[in-house]
C-alpha cells in the first residue's frame, strides 16, 4: 500500500518529534562523573547504579540514567589498577547517592592509582561467617586470623594480598544488645590495622533486625550495609579475573510472636534466592567481560548448590530456580568458580548439568561461632575442619587453592581418629552415654567393629587421592557422610564439663570429608596420604592407640 503525500509528510513529522524526544531524554542523565588515574582519564571503566551499566568514554566520563532505586553508583575496578581504600582497607570503588529525587543531578567522579609491573599474579583469602559481634572472646580469638594474615603478606612476597569476607561479618542478633554493629565491627577491624584490602559479601546476619516485617523489608534493612560497607552487588577485577559479588539474601524479619533481643523486632528469617534486579544487572555486567576463557569468580554468602547426604549429588539450593538462571547466565565462561560460606563447612559442588561451574563452600572463620576455641581451645567447625579459610594463589588464568588454619596454614589437611578409644568413651563416659539417650539422631560411635579408623580430610574434592595404610600397607576403605568426633568433644563435651548438664547445641552436623578404613590390629599405626588436586601431597602418620581426649587431638 503507498502512501499519500499529506500521509507520508505527517508520519516524517511524526518521526522527527520521536527521535528528537529520544534525544533530548538520553541527554538527560542524573548521574553522572569522571574516572581518572593518576591524573589521566580511563576509558572503558564499567560504571553502574546496579541497574545500568554504562562505560567511560575516552575523556573517563560516563553518565546514567537512574532511578536511583539502590541508592549509589560504583565502578568496577579494571585490571591493573587499585582503588582508593576507606579505613585504610575498605575498597572504595562507590559512592552514595545525595538524593533519591530522580530529577536532581548528581557528579560522583572517581580516582585510581595506576599499578607498576605485572598484576596478574596475587592471593586472595576467602573467608566465611567471621560473626564478630564482641562475644565468646571472638575479638581476642580473631587475633589469630589476623596473625594469619601477616603470615600470608610475608609469603607471598611481592604478591598483592587480598581478602574476602563471604558474609556474616556481623551478628545482626547482637548488634544491640552488645553495642556491636557494622560501624562498631570496622571502627574494630581498622583499630586492629586490618592489613589488606577487604571485600565484603552481604550476609543474612549482616541486614538491620530493626526493620519490621513487611514488602520493603530487605531493602531496607540493607541500607546500614549500602551506607556503611558499599553496594550488597558489584563486580571488580583482579589480574585476569573477573570478580562478580551477588546478594543471594531476601530478609523478611517476620514477628513470629518470640521472645527477642533488644534491637531486634521479628525473626531475622530469609529466603535464600537471587532477585530478578540482581541477575537481570549481572547479564549486561558480564557483557562487558570480553575473555569467557579467562576465570570468573562469583561470591556469595548462602551456596548456590548443596550437595545430598545419602547420595553426595549436587542439587540446587535457591529458591524460584535461581540457582539454573545463574547456571544459564555462567554458560559462555569457561572457567567458573562459585564461593559461597553460611553453613561453616567445607564441601565442593560440581552441577551435572554445569560442567563450567565449581562451588567452594568454605568452613567458617569463626568455625562454630567462636564458642569452641573458648570452651575447650580448640577452634574447630560444624564438620570437624579447623577454624580458617580458603588461600587462593592465581596467576593468569591458573588458579590453586588450599584451605588453611589460623596456626598452621596449609600444612595440616586432615585429623585421624583411632576408633577403638572414640567407641571405649562412647561406652564409657557419662557424658556420652547421656548424650546417646537424649540425642538419639546422633551417630552411636559405641557400637562401630573393633579396629575402626576414620579419617576427616577438610578440602576434600572428587579428584582427591586418598590412601590409608596400616603399617605401612594399603588398607581399603569408603566415603562416609558423618559426625566428626572433635566437634563433639570440643563443642558438646566441653560445655557439659562447662555448665555440669547436659545441653542441646545445634553444634553437630554431617560431614562430606570422612573416610572410614577397616584395620586388622589394634596397635599398629596409621598412615594417611593425600594428593590434592594441583599435585601437592600431603601425608600423617598416628601411632595407635590414638587417645580420645581433648588434650592429645590435633587442634
Amino acid at each position: 500500500m503507498f502512501l499519500t503525500a499529506r500521509k507520508y509528510l505527517l508520519r516524517c513529522v511524526s518521526l522527527g518529534f520521536s527521535l528528537l524526544s529520544f534525544a533530548l531524554l538520553s541527554e538527560a542523565q542524573n548521574i553522572t562523573g569522571r574516572i581518572v588515574a593518576n591524573g589521566k582519564p580511563l576509558k572503558g571503566v564499567v560504571v553502574s547504579d546496579g541497574v545500568e551499566v554504562t562505560t567511560t568514554d575516552g575523556d573517563g566520563h560516563y553518565e546514567l540514567q537512574s532511578g536511583k532505586e539502590n541508592g549509589y553508583v560504583f565502578y568496577s575496578l579494571p585490571r591493573g589498577y587499585e582503588p582508593a581504600y576507606s579505613r585504610g582497607f575498605l575498597p572504595r570503588i562507590w559512592s552514595p547517592l545525595n538524593s533519591k529525587d530522580v530529577s536532581a543531578d548528581e557528579v560522583h567522579d572517581f580516582e585510581l592509582s595506576r599499578l607498576k609491573g605485572s598484576t596478574d599474579k596475587y592471593v586472595m583469602l576467602f573467608g566465611a561467617d567471621v560473626h564478630l559481634a564482641r562475644r565468646n572472646d571472638d575479638l581476642k580469638q580473631f587475633d589469630g586470623f589476623l596473625s594469619a594474615l601477616e603470615r600470608e603478606r610475608e609469603r607471598a612476597g611481592k604478591r598483592a594480598v587480598h581478602t574476602m569476607f563471604l558474609g556474616d561479618i556481623s551478628w545482626d542478633n547482637y548488634w544491640t544488645s552488645m553495642k556491636f554493629g557494622l560501624p562498631e565491627l570496622l571502627d574494630f577491624l581498622e583499630q586492629s590495622r586490618y592489613p589488606v584490602p577487604m571485600w565484603p559479601v552481604m550476609g543474612n546476619h549482616d541486614h538491620d533486625p530493626s526493620i519490621p516485617g513487611g514488602t520493603q523489608t530487605d531493602a531496607l534493612s540493607a541500607g546500614i550495609w549500602r551506607n556503611v560497607m558499599g553496594p550488597n552487588y558489584y563486580s571488580f577485577n583482579l589480574g585476569r579475573v573477573h570478580y562478580v559479588v551477588l546478594d543471594d539474601i531476601v530478609y523478611k524479619n517476620e514477628d513470629t510472636g518470640g521472645k527477642y533481643r533488644k534491637g531486634v523486632v521479628g525473626s531475622r528469617n530469609y529466603d535464600a534466592v537471587l532477585t530478578n534486579e540482581q541477575l537481570d544487572w549481572l547479564e549486561k555486567d558480564l557483557a562487558m567481560v570480553k575473555d569467557k576463557n579467562a576465570p570468573l569468580i562469583i561470591a556469595v554468602h548462602i551456596p548456590v548448590w548443596k550437595l545430598d547426604y545419602m547420595t553426595l549429588k549436587t542439587t540446587a539450593r535457591l529458591k524460584q530456580g535461581t540457582s539454573e538462571r545463574l547456571g544459564d547466565i555462567l554458560r559462555p565462561f569457561k572457567q567458573v568458580h562459585i564461593v559461597s560460606g553460611h553453613v561453616h563447612v567445607n564441601y565442593t559442588a560440581r552441577p551435572e548439568a554445569y560442567p563450567n561451574i565449581i562451588e567452594h563452600n568454605i568452613a567458617a572463620v569463626c568455625a562454630t561461632w567462636w564458642r569452641t576455641g573458648k570452651l575447650s581451645g580448640h577452634h574447630v567447625g560444624k564438620d570437624g575442619s579447623p577454624g580458617g579459610y580458603s588461600r587462593w594463589e592465581i596467576d593468569g588464568n591458573q588458579i590453586r587453592f588450599a584451605y588453611c588454619s589460623f596456626d598452621k596454614g596449609d600444612s595440616d589437611q586432615m585429623r585421624i581418629y583411632d576408633m577403638n578409644t572414640v567407641a571405649k568413651v562412647y561406652r564409657e563416659d557419662p557424658f556420652f552415654v547421656q548424650m546417646m539417650k537424649q540425642k538419639t539422631r546422633r551417630t552411636d560411635y559405641g557400637s562401630l567393629p573393633a579396629n575402626t579408623v576414620m579419617v576427616n580430610v577438610f578440602a576434600y574434592d572428587t579428584d582427591w587421592k586418598v590412601e590409608i595404610l596400616e603399617d605401612g600397607k594399603p588398607i581399603p576403605y569408603e566415603r562416609v557422610v558423618d559426625e566428626d568426633p572433635l566437634q563433639t568433644l570440643a563443642m558438646d563435651y566441653a560445655k557439659y564439663l562447662s555448665d555440669g548438664k547436659f545441653v542441646e547445641t545445634a553444634a553437630g552436623t554431617k560431614t562430606y570429608h570422612l573416610f572410614r578404613a577397616q584395620a586388622t590390629t589394634a596397635d599398629r599405626p596409621i598412615t594417611v596420604r593425600v594428593t590434592d588436586s594441583f599435585g601437592r601431597k600431603y601425608e600423617q602418620t598416628s601411632q595407635r592407640p590414638i587417645p580420645y581426649e581433648l588434650n592429645s587431638l590435633s587442634k
